[in-house]
């Protein structure tokens, strides 16, 4: 037959789930965290993609000369579920285009770079953990080769 337990006891149980409870919401918090934070470093790889992929079919086009804008439209139209706003108005992204404009028509096979700075903010750690930074940046960089 079971004893019932003494009210120490069941004292003794929620001392021990009131230490524990706090590290396990914050390990949960973590992964969650380390979750958003690969999704932005996803979007923003498709962003620099894409951005490189329009941006090497300028010679389709009549001239290369808006080569930067162009890739920046490909970029903030990628990622629909990050709220990416370019840094030159103040906003989380900054985006570099190498060769930054053309003079002219450029040649099947020359580089072009595209690097995409996401600042990611932390939505919970950072709150929690002092030394976890509130905003992390997210990088990707993208070589392709001008197309026919």
């Amino acid at each position: 037959m079971m004893r019932k337990p003494s009210s120490t006891e069941r004292g003794n149980s929620l001392v021990e789930t009131a230490l524990v409870l706090p590290i396990l919401l914050i390990l949960f918090l973590g992964i969650v965290e380390i979750a958003f934070l690969l999704f932005s470093h996803v979007q923003v790889a498709n962003a620099a993609r894409e951005g490189a992929r329009r941006g090497s079919l300028c010679r389709m086009q009549a001239s290369c000369d808006t080569l930067t804008d162009l890739v920046k439209d490909a970029v903030f139209d990628e990622p629909r579920a990050l709220s990416m706003t370019d840094a030159d108005n103040g906003g989380n992204t900054r985006v570099v285009v190498q060769p930054a404009s053309l003079p002219a028509i450029p040649a099947v096979g020359d580089p072009i770079t595209v690097t995409v700075t996401y600042t990611h903010s932390s939505p919970f750690i950072s709150n929690f953990v002092p030394m976890f930074p509130a905003q992390i940046p997210v990088r990707h960089t993208l070589v392709m080769h001008f197309d026919k």
